[in-house]
């Protein structure tokens, strides 16, 4: 059966202050994709990025697996594959209760 998940994905060093980076690396992510309806936050670092990605897997490692590929796709194709991603969380999306 597939599911719907919320993935957290950071990414170390970079920098909410170094806009060229995080911009880049999102609207990568909001160009190739949409589906997944990246959302991007900050640790309280100010120097992490965290990525929310939803998508359908059949279970949550797959779903972690998928969304550090997308990350890591983004990173080289936005000149900071020095960088890795760190899936942290995994959250079946029916679990989430409106605000």
């Amino acid at each position: 059966m597939i599911m719907e998940y919320r993935t957290w994905t950071s990414v170390a060093d970079v920098p909410f202050s170094d806009e060229s980076k995080w911009m880049a690396l999102s609207r990568y992510l909001d160009k190739n994709y949409p589906e997944l309806g990246p959302v991007g936050s900050w640790e309280d670092d100010g120097t992490t990025i965290v990525f929310i990605l939803a998508n359908d897997e059949p279970d949550p490692a797959t779903a972690a697996e998928h969304a550090a590929r997308v990350v890591s796709e983004a990173l080289h194709a936005t000149g900071l594959a020095d960088r890795f991603p760190t899936v942290f969380q995994v959250e079946l999306a029916t679990d989430l209760v409106p605000a």
